[in-house]
This record gives structure tokens, sequence and C-alpha cells, in this order.
């Protein structure tokens, strides 16, 4: 059993109401209330906040920084930690937590809090775009709509997330990009609805865009879906959910190191379903072996 004397918990407060917080300091506490860890638990104010507590911590040794909070804490915390020794953990209290889902981590907290006393540890790759990180997936595509969208919404949950998607499904009109990526000069041009970049299998929630995809494999996996019509679209979704996307007419797939795209116009995308303003040309990247995490599958570290 391996013993993490210090631990910092980063509680994002959006994560539920006052109620639900004191409950979640309550749990750390009685969880690791042991002489064998030193805990520090705050709760954040602002994203850039928790940027600063995960770059301090690393730098001042913590052993390990858990993310309480959805994806976009995760993400955050994680740019941090990215090329240290020190573990991202991860308290998964999201709406559609896409990381903790991808490496296995338990939605119930209390199961979460027992893998973070006696983790498994991991090295992963993270994807890169701008100075940004991404550890699951980058969307460039009608994806980045709906986070666009979803990000100002009050309401959390997949129903709302469905309506939104539903609604953007029939105003967006997908514009050309030429996409370049290495190795091997591969060229793609057209016109697709879907344009993700992926390090891990799935978006959360169930939702699956590369069921192959490996965040241990020094590789980004450029996916594809072209526009169907609506008939169409509700036909051969399920299959996302299914792990079966190779069933979807049109879908492409291509792993890569570094990809180069150009699109007509500028406009946001997404990392880990944070929306994000990018130019005409977006390069992105794979940093290999760069995050120590707390997981359930792979290599032990």
């Amino acid at each position: 059993m391996r013993t993490i004397l210090r631990t910092l918990f980063i509680i994002n407060p959006r994560s539920g109401t006052p109620k639900f917080v004191s409950r979640l300091q309550y749990l750390i506490h009685a969880h690791f209330g042991s002489d064998n860890h030193d805990v520090t638990v705050v709760n954040s104010r602002s994203l850039e906040h928790i940027l600063d507590l995960s770059t301090t911590a690393a730098m001042d040794g913590f052993g390990m920084v858990v993310a309480v909070g959805g994806d976009g804490t995760v993400n955050t915390t994680a740019q941090g930690l990215v090329g240290t020794e020190t573990i991202l953990g991860v308290l998964p209290t999201g709406s559609g937590n896409g990381f903790a889902r991808n490496v296995g981590i338990p939605l119930r907290l209390e199961k979460a809090l027992q893998m973070l006393k006696d983790p498994h540890i991991r090295r992963i790759d993270v994807g890169k775009v701008g100075e940004r990180i991404f550890l699951v997936t980058c969307g460039i595509g009608w994806e980045a709509v709906i986070a666009s969208i979803f990000e100002g919404s009050k309401i959390r949950g997949v129903l709302p997330y469905a309506t939104t998607a539903l609604s953007t499904f029939l105003q967006y009109e997908p514009q050309e990009v030429f996409i370049e990526a290495e190795p091997g000069g591969w060229t793609y041009r057209g016109r697709p609805m879907l344009l993700s970049i992926a390090n891990m299998r799935e978006y959360g929630v169930g939702v699956t865009i590369s069921p192959d995809a490996d965040a241990m494999d020094g590789l980004l996996d450029i996916c594809m879906i072209p526009r169907h019509d609506l008939l169409s679209a509700l036909k051969y979704t399920p299959e996302m959910f299914r792990q079966r996307t190779e069933n979807i007419p049109g879908y492409l797939r291509r792993l890569a190191t570094s990809v180069v795209i150009r699109r007509q116009f500028a406009g946001n995308i997404h990392i880990d379903g944070s929306p994000i303003d990018a130019g005409e040309e977006v390069r992105i990247s794979i940093l290999p072996s760069a995050l120590n995490i707390v997981a359930q599958f792979g290599k032990s570290h």
C-alpha cells in the first residue's frame, strides 16, 4: 500500500449546494483522518485559482492533488501538474465526468475516496492545443457548439445536454476544414459534422467517440463523422453508447502524433467539454507520458 503524506483537495464549490460541499469536506476528512496523511482541503474561487493551487502544490512537493468537480476542474488542475511527479486524483462531482469514466474512477464518492487512499498510479499522455491541454478530447465541430451553449446553462445533466445537442444539430452547418497529420503526411479536406481529437474513448455519460483510444500509446485519435439527416442521426447515435462507432456511415479514425486543422472561420473549440477561443488554424500535439494519475487501467507506474 502506498502512503502519500501530503495531499491537496481542490473543491469546486459550483459542484453542488453549500450543504453538499460541507458533506464533501466531511467525507474527505473522515477517510483521510489518520496520521498517515497530511491533508489540505481548499474551496477554489475560479479556474485561475485552481491552476494556481495545483501549480504551487507541485512546486511545494505535494504527493497528490485531487480535483473535486467536473471535467473542467479536472482539466485545470491537471494543467498545473503536467511534467511533474505529483499525482492527479479525482473525486467526480460533475454532470458528465468523462475523465473519471475513462480511467475507471468510481462515481460514488465513498468508493472514489477509498481508491485514493490505496492508489494505482498510471502515467498517461496529454493532448496539447496552443498553451492549453486536454486529457480526454478536443472538439472542433458540432460538439464545440454544444459545449459553448451548455457552458452558460445553469441546468446540468444528461437531458439538458441532449436537448442542446438536438437543437444545435438542426441549425449547425459544418464548415470546410483541411487537416494535415503526422506521421506520414496524411491529409484530409471536407466538412465533417463532428471532428474530435481524442486521447481517451468517451466524452462522458457513456458517449464513445473512439472505442480503441489509448491514453498510454503516445498517439491521438482523429475522429470524424459526416453530416447525416436527423432520422439517420437518431438511428446511429446509439452506436456511440455501444462503443461501435465503426457502424456509423462515414465514420473515420486516424492515429497521429500531431495535427494541424485549418478552417474557414475562427471560433470556439472545446477541451474536455470546456469552450475556448481558437483561430482559423488549430495546432494539436501529444505530450507522451506527461501526467501521473490515479486510475484503474493500464500498467502500474
